[in-house]
């Protein structure tokens, strides 16, 4: 598998900085998000960033559609609790779940990330997405990237999905490349 997704992994980049860059910018009256920051102001919860949002709209739900070959169910839905902004694809086969855990600092994104890579048992490195990323014995993937750490999860997938089939190491890495690709071309 390791073998693998070093090989896959330049092409989903490429596919997916193509399909982001197509969509010639934001949705109409959408304005491009700015970086990441903390979500709170003077300890006010000010909701997820406009950045972690994108998982779950317009440009990462039209590039994951095209690039799997099946549409959700029904438009994915977010919640935000305790600075985590998740996001539920519902497909007929299953689910897959991407979520953004915004952190203070680089620094606590780092060791939350590493206290994720320490629980997670067997891992696969992933290089080339974010500042450092892996999969999952299950085939989701955690990436590291500023003070936020983005974890796609496929458990709720068959082993094989979308059109053509693809493994589920293959859908999570793809779907962690558009949202890391999405954010360099929109939030910088």
């Amino acid at each position: 598998m390791n073998r693998l997704l070093r090989a896959v992994a330049p092409a989903l980049l490429a596919l997916a900085a193509a399909g982001c860059a197509s969509t010639g910018g934001p949705p109409p009256g959408a304005a491009a998000p700015p970086a990441v920051s903390p979500a709170v102001a003077g300890g006010v919860d000010l909701g997820p960033s406009p950045a972690s949002r994108m998982v779950c709209t317009g440009f990462v739900v039209q590039q994951l559609a095209g690039a799997l070959g099946t549409d959700p169910t029904a438009p994915p839905t977010a919640t935000w609790a305790q600075h985590l902004y998740s996001c539920t694809y519902a497909y007929a086969e299953g689910s897959m779940l991407l979520s953004v855990k915004e952190l203070a600092d680089g620094a606590t994104a780092q060791a939350h990330f590493t206290g994720l890579r320490g629980s997670a048992g067997p891992v696969t490195t992933v290089n080339g997405l974010g500042e450092a990323a892996f999969t999952e014995a299950d085939g989701s993937t955690v990436v590291l990237k500023d003070n936020t750490v983005l974890t796609v999860d496929v458990s709720h997938l068959p082993e094989s999905f979308g059109k053509p089939p693809r493994t589920r190491p293959n859908v999570s890495v793809m779907a962690a490349t558009t949202v890391m690709t999405c954010w360099k071309e929109h939030v910088g």
